[in-house]
């Protein structure tokens, strides 16, 4: 017999709409920015995309994994061969 679990769809996608702010906060740096130039203690507004991985989420924490803005994924510059396209090779 086959596995009643799998058979039914997936629930709903979480909200991850908390973590997407609709304007950009003053003094926002990239990623790439903050990387080089932050000190322990420093307080510091990231500014940068979600991705790098085909779930950049983490699993049972307000995490994920950002990447600086000036990148561009393979979606981006038009790779529909990609297999990954969330990737930024």
């Amino acid at each position: 017999p086959a596995d009643p679990a799998a058979a039914q769809p997936p629930g709903p996608a979480p909200n991850r709409s908390k973590y997407v702010l609709a304007d950009e906060p003053a003094g926002a740096q990239g990623v790439r920015q903050v990387r080089q130039a932050a000190k322990d203690q420093d307080e510091v507004i990231v500014v940068g995309r979600i991705g790098g991985l085909a779930n950049p989420w983490v699993e049972g924490r307000a995490a994920f994994s950002i990447v600086d803005p000036a990148l561009k994924s393979c979606h981006d510059m038009g790779d529909d061969d990609c297999p990954t396209p969330w990737d930024y090779c």
